[in-house]
């Protein structure tokens, strides 16, 4: 991470959306608040941006066509160097379920679509600073 301003960290962060509208959005917002976004329309190439790019966090939305966004959360957790990623799950989907698929998926946070633009930044860094704190504490 690069500093950004006012001490916050520059983030790069990987946003995995099938909806181009969607994806855009969460992109323009990351980038809005100054932090460097790459972009897939599906699960395919993450796990190799992920490491290519030394992404911080992965923003994942959870109706993926080919895998659903919550399992691909729980493989990126259980691959190497995967508890040191930062992992918020996106959904239209109510926010107690989506809280609760995030629970079983081992993903650091939560973002309903409806609330993309004023939750997604503070969500992205909560998932950042958990597991910078899990990195501090296990080593």
């Amino acid at each position: 991470m690069v500093e950004v301003g006012e001490g916050r960290p520059k983030m790069r962060v990987l946003v995995i959306d099938d909806d181009d509208i969607a994806r855009e959005l969460l992109c323009s917002t990351l980038q809005a608040a100054g932090h460097e976004t790459f972009e897939l329309q599906s699960s395919i190439g993450a796990t190799r941006c992920i490491h290519e790019q030394r992404v911080d966090a992965v923003v994942v939305d959870v109706m993926l066509p080919t895998v659903n966004g919550d399992k691909l959360a729980r493989m990126f957790r259980q691959s190497s160097g995967g508890e040191q990623l930062g992992i918020v799950l996106v959904s239209s989907r109510p926010k107690p379920e989506l809280r609760q698929l995030a629970t079983l998926a081992q993903a650091d946070d939560v973002v309903t679509k409806s609330e993309i633009q004023r939750g997604l930044v503070p969500a992205v860094q909560r998932a950042v600073v958990r597991r910078a704190g899990m990195r501090r504490r296990d080593g």
